[in-house]
């Protein structure tokens, strides 16, 4: 009997020690709601050996494992952010903000904090074949990005792409109770809100910031890592990043040219010439230039929001997308920021 999602789970949770799962069903998590493998692959780096006086193949060597899973799901909790930025800082009561990186210079920890993975497979059918549970665990996981966007009539969608190199053989102790979303909120369309510095003339502070008749937005926060072997093993024992790179791209109606000035502004001389679009303000240190909202609509206790500032934002390039007759004219900002700080606020007092 062919095997189907209906019988299946993927949980994470965090590592103490690289490569070493850790799964405690208090703090299991479940990346979000409507979770599934976009992709899964594993491989060991085959070698083809040939030989002299023949034209086969005479023998196969193998290296270092490798394997990548893609998880897309629709956004509900904060907890995957530890990731990219490591634990977490809670402040406040009933609801609670949790805190990961800052504004400023220099937001993104300089070590990755692995994960595990795990995908179960229950029995189905009669003996033999898919009657067997089959349980996978990959360690030593990383991140190496996370995308989250929506557009009108959508979800906030998310994927999330990961590497690890450590998989031993599968077992057969499937989890009975896998975790299920402790937020079990899907965050819409219909509750975010864009805030853009200069967006008719008004700091990210004020209700004028807000992008008018916004129709997609999304950002990538990539960290560009990579696994480290070790002779002795083809297995990963450890990781390190490279480059933070926060990227991303929105889409409004055309309604000034405020955007294209702050373009223009990369390349002026004197005083207007702006590396990114709040040079020069005050607070240089702490000032955030664009801040990406998805809440519930909740207050107190009932609040659910997740809340994204940018520091260091430029925008890379503006397309106007289509001047057709009686139609609307939008314009697609693509943009990069430096540094990022991400802010949720819920009723869960202490962060898986």
């Amino acid at each position: 009997m062919v095997r189907t999602g209906g019988s299946s789970y993927v949980r994470y949770d965090w590592e103490d020690t690289f490569g070493t799962a850790a799964f405690n069903n208090s703090t299991h998590k479940a990346f979000g709601l409507n979770a599934r493998l976009g992709s899964w692959t594993l491989g060991h780096s085959p070698k083809d050996l040939p030989r002299l006086n023949q034209v086969e193949v005479a023998q196969y060597a193998y290296g270092q494992q490798n394997g990548s899973l893609s998880v897309d799901f629709v956004l509900s909790n904060p907890w995957i952010f530890r990731a990219l930025y490591g634990a977490q800082a809670t402040t406040g009561s009933g609801p609670y903000a949790h805190t990961w990186g800052t504004t400023g210079d220099v937001s993104g920890a300089k070590t990755i904090t692995p994960f595990s993975v795990e995908i179960g497979f229950a029995a189905e059918g009669p003996a033999g074949g898919s009657a067997a549970n089959i349980v996978r665990t990959a360690t030593g996981c990383i991140l190496n990005s996370l995308s989250i966007g929506t557009a009108i009539d959508d979800t906030v969608n998310c994927s999330a792409d990961i590497s690890y190199g450590n998989e031993a053989d599968n077992g057969a102790s499937y989890h009975a109770t896998p975790p299920n979303d402790d937020l079990n909120h899907p965050f819409t369309f219909a509750h975010g809100e864009l805030r853009w510095y200069g967006n008719d003339g008004q700091d990210t502070d004020n209700a004028g910031s807000i992008i008018a008749q916004l129709q997609t937005a999304n950002i990538t926060f990539a960290q560009n890592p990579a696994l480290l072997y070790s002779i002795g093993s083809n297995k990963a024992v450890s990781s390190f990043r490279r480059v933070f790179d926060i990227t991303g791209n929105f889409q409004a109606s055309w309604v000034d040219n405020k955007k294209l000035l702050q373009l223009l502004d990369q390349i002026e001389g004197g005083n207007t010439q702006k590396e990114f679009i709040r040079q020069n303000q005050a607070d240089q240190a702490t000032i955030v230039d664009a801040i990406l909202t998805f809440n519930n609509g909740g207050t107190g206790t009932a609040k659910k929001s997740i809340t994204i500032k940018l520091s260091g934002v430029r925008p890379d390039s503006i397309s106007i997308d289509g001047i057709v007759p009686v139609e609307p004219v939008f314009e697609t900002i693509n943009w990069r920021a430096k540094t990022a700080s991400v802010i949720a606020d819920n009723n869960i007092a202490t962060a898986l």
